[in-house]
């Protein structure tokens, strides 16, 4: 076989290779983007969830279709919905504590707390602490480790001192109850912002 017959397989072989490589690389570990939560938008007139009957009712904010919309979706579905953002990214992030599989969405909103600047963390916690705040269920946690891993992002935030206190005072509530389900050590929650 020729030189220059043998040198074209050789870089055909090495693309091909290389092309192997960079398909089967694994991506690092960045996570999905944040979703835009700012209250005042408006719903994409793309959103098939907009035109929805119930999920347009649950953006009124009421209780019972938040509930309604929670036992239809279930958290898979709603945490589908939080990442569409704007106004039904809020509803579904309302509608989460409803949910009965609601612990399921413990990974990602702690990935979200990670992600967004803590002065826009607000309604996340606020998720976040009415999840924590259901009773116990006869049955085995949805997702420990993701539980886990959204107490440690919420410890982290609560104990960088340079965040306000209005933010670190709702992180260290939700730790808390937390820290009843096993997922925080009590003793690592900051208690710099308890009154003296």
């Amino acid at each position: 076989m020729p030189r220059h017959a043998i040198a074209r397989s050789a870089a055909a072989l090495l693309g091909v290779l290389l092309a192997i490589f960079s398909c089967n690389k694994e991506r690092p570990a960045g996570k999905a983007p944040p979703p835009s939560l700012r209250p005042d938008a408006s719903v994409s007139a793309a959103s098939e969830r907009g035109k929805d009957d119930l999920w347009q009712r649950a953006l009124g904010g009421d209780g019972s279709d938040l509930a309604r919309l929670a036992d239809r979706e279930g958290a898979r579905g709603l945490l589908d919905g939080l990442e569409e953002g704007g106004a039904i990214g809020m509803a579904a992030l309302e509608a989460l504590p409803f949910a009965d599989d609601a612990e399921a969405a413990y990974e990602r909103l702690g990935e979200i707390v990670r992600q967004i600047d803590p002065r826009q963390a607000g309604p996340v916690i606020r998720t976040i602490d009415a999840i924590a705040a259901k009773p116990a269920r006869q049955v085995e946690p949805v997702d420990p480790a993701g539980m886990k891993s959204c107490a440690l992002a919420l410890l982290n935030l609560a104990k960088t001192k340079s965040v306000a206190p209005a933010v670190r005072a709702p992180a260290i509530s939700a730790l808390r109850l937390l820290a009843t389900k096993n997922a925080v050590d009590p003793g690592a929650i900051p208690g710099d912002l308890d009154p003296k």
